[in-house]
């Protein structure tokens, strides 16, 4: 599983089978997002067993990982929401968990039988950690049955193995960009769904399935899927090729710095350039169309921090000039849209946007200390989050009708302080390394990895706002791209990496 440093080729172009595949993913979530609807869906959820045993074996046996986890992303990014929501069952999200396991079957597989010794990456303490409190979870008094505290685990540990894929995977520059290229194509994809559903309203998006006629017309979860303007008119928050609203504008807040760390490098590149400017333009829309304040918000900052761990150098003056002639445009395009009444962007224009972080969430973050003492060890796992409206095992836990509304009051509800505790640690932790990681003197290799970073300080941020380590697309990112931090903070501290010098002991001239 390991790749040689050595055989890095940062300007070989990325492979025609890898473009194919990618054009064909997006080019049928986009048909099947756009065009199906009614019955027209019949055909995805009728053959989607048939079509997903072959492309399970085949990912049980592929030996090309970067390839497997690129086709796991794209069905993430693209196909996993829609095949919950044209079919209106929660089974279907065990799709993913298919392929997932497919691949991680099959690389345990090879492991055991060719008795390869691997490497075990740093920080694989904190992520062992964590699956133990979560599977100490299982004897918690409070959960509402075994069976349905065992469901439970899913949303928190599912995930975790592209942890050590991602330390394995993403080891070289080329990596590292595919990966971005790839965030940009699924949050390009799903901007031209939300533009679609957007212009289609409320009743035109209900047609396209049970699951959306659920999320636009229900109660609940649903409810939020829709909003009252100041006229009266009921809009769409959509979904785009996601499960639920604001899809479409979380990937984008992923692939923006993606996008800028790819734009700075196609400075030499007229073709790439306008490869590129289209994408990042889709992007956009997906992220303003979502009407979810918090991507609008969190790719800001995600934008921000980008451009800070990436004025290392003079090199770094093209990312600024970029930046802020996209802020500056970005600035006065939001303003102009939120001074449109039809929209929720209104009290997140510029002059506004401190007091209502504060307001949305008070209640939310007042209930901090209330569950620290009321629920050091949980109340009940499973009993919130996407594992919460689940039948399965008996009714929900004592936690159902408790507010977790952020990932604080979300991790101390289904794994109690330890669980808050070992997640933050991880988040911090893995954080730091990002930043240090700054101080890597290659650019081509520099960027990839700032832009990566600059993401996890914007979901970071978003802690306050909502749950992102159970829910996809965060979860699935948060756990590749710490593999990634883990290798190359390892070859940091190896001294396979050449670095810049502090700017305090370069100053003082100390070694």
């Amino acid at each position: 599983m390991s790749t040689s440093l050595a055989a890095r080729r940062p300007g070989s172009p990325i492979s025609a089978q890898f473009c194919l595949l990618v054009t064909f993913a997006v080019v049928a979530a986009v048909w099947v997002g756009v065009v199906g609807s009614g019955s027209r869906h019949a055909l995805l959820h009728d053959a989607a067993p048939v079509l997903l045993a072959p492309l399970a074996l085949w990912l049980f046996f592929s030996e090309r990982y970067h390839v497997t986890l690129a086709v796991l992303l794209l069905y993430l990014g693209l196909l996993d929401g829609v095949a919950k929501l044209s079919s209106g069952s929660t089974l279907a999200t065990l799709g993913r968990d298919v392929l997932l396991y497919a691949i991680v079957l099959g690389a345990a597989v090879r492991i055991i039988l060719r008795k390869t010794r691997l490497t075990v990456p740093p920080f694989t303490g904190l992520v062992l950690a964590w699956v133990a409190v979560c599977v100490m979870q299982l004897a918690n008094p409070v959960n509402a049955s075994f069976l349905h505290a065992a469901t439970g685990l899913r949303q928190h540990l599912e995930f975790v193995p592209l942890f050590f894929f991602g330390y394995f995977v993403l080891r070289s520059e080329r990596r590292l960009v595919a990966l971005l290229a790839l965030l940009l194509v699924i949050a390009a994809a799903n901007g031209v769904v939300s533009v679609v559903q957007t212009s289609i309203g409320v009743n035109g998006l209900a047609k396209w399935g049970p699951g959306y006629a659920s999320l636009v017309h229900g109660t609940g979860a649903g409810a939020a899927s829709i909003f009252v303007t100041t006229t009266g008119q009921i809009k769409l928050r959509p979904p785009a090729l996601g499960n639920a609203y604001g899809f479409g504008g979380f990937v984008g807040l992923m692939a923006v710095p993606g996008a800028l760390a790819l734009l700075s490098g196609a400075r030499r590149s007229v073709k790439l350039g306008l490869l590129l400017a289209p994408a990042m333009i889709l992007t956009t829309l997906g992220i303003v169309t979502s009407q979810a304040r918090l991507d609008v918000v969190g790719g800001l900052v995600a934008v921000v921090a980008f451009l800070a761990l990436t004025l290392t150098s003079r090199r770094g003056l093209g990312v600024l000039a970029l930046t802020t002639v996209l802020g500056v445009a970005g600035y006065f395009g939001i303003s102009a849209f939120a001074s449109n009444t039809d929209n929720r962007y209104s009290s997140i224009a510029p002059t506004r946007l401190l007091g209502t972080a504060v307001t949305a969430r008070q209640a939310t973050l007042a209930s901090i200390p209330t569950y620290i003492a009321r629920y050091p060890l949980g109340a009940g796992i499973g009993s919130v989050g996407p594992a919460g409206g689940s039948s399965i095992g008996g009714a929900q836990g004592s936690g159902s009708g408790l507010d977790a509304e952020s990932e604080f009051t979300f991790l101390l509800i289904e794994a109690g302080i330890p669980g808050l505790a070992v997640m933050l640690w991880f988040t911090v932790a893995m954080t730091a390394v990002g930043v240090r990681l700054r101080r890597i003197a290659d650019p081509a290799l520099q960027r990839p990895l700032m832009a990566l970073v600059a993401v996890w300080i914007a979901i970071f941020a978003t802690w306050l706002f909502g749950a992102v380590t159970a829910n996809s697309p965060s979860a699935p990112f948060i756990w590749v791209t710490g593999g990634a931090f883990a290798y190359w903070y390892g070859e940091m501290r190896a001294g396979r990496l050449v670095l810049r010098p502090q700017r305090l002991r370069r100053t003082l001239a100390l070694r």
